[in-house]
């Protein structure tokens, strides 16, 4: 059945990931119509030290500047 994997940055509260979970399966559940206990949901959390976008790190204070960036 479903299996729905979310990568994203680190930091977000049990509370937020948990709520994320549950709606996604839900969500699927609804549009797919498979059942709610064989849909598997889990969150990959890389650190911002870890991720890049246009070769900008996401820890990098001006990333959201540098990661928007077309050429050198």
């Amino acid at each position: 059945m479903p299996i729905i994997a979310v990568t994203t940055w680190d930091g977000q509260s049990d509370a937020q990931a948990q709520e994320l979970m549950q709606e996604l399966t839900r969500t699927v559940g609804r549009v797919t119509g498979a059942p709610l206990d064989k849909i598997t949901v889990y969150i990959q959390e890389v650190p911002r030290s870890r991720w890049a976008e246009g070769g900008a790190l996401g820890s990098d204070p001006k990333f959201p500047e540098l990661s928007r960036r077309l050429s050198e």
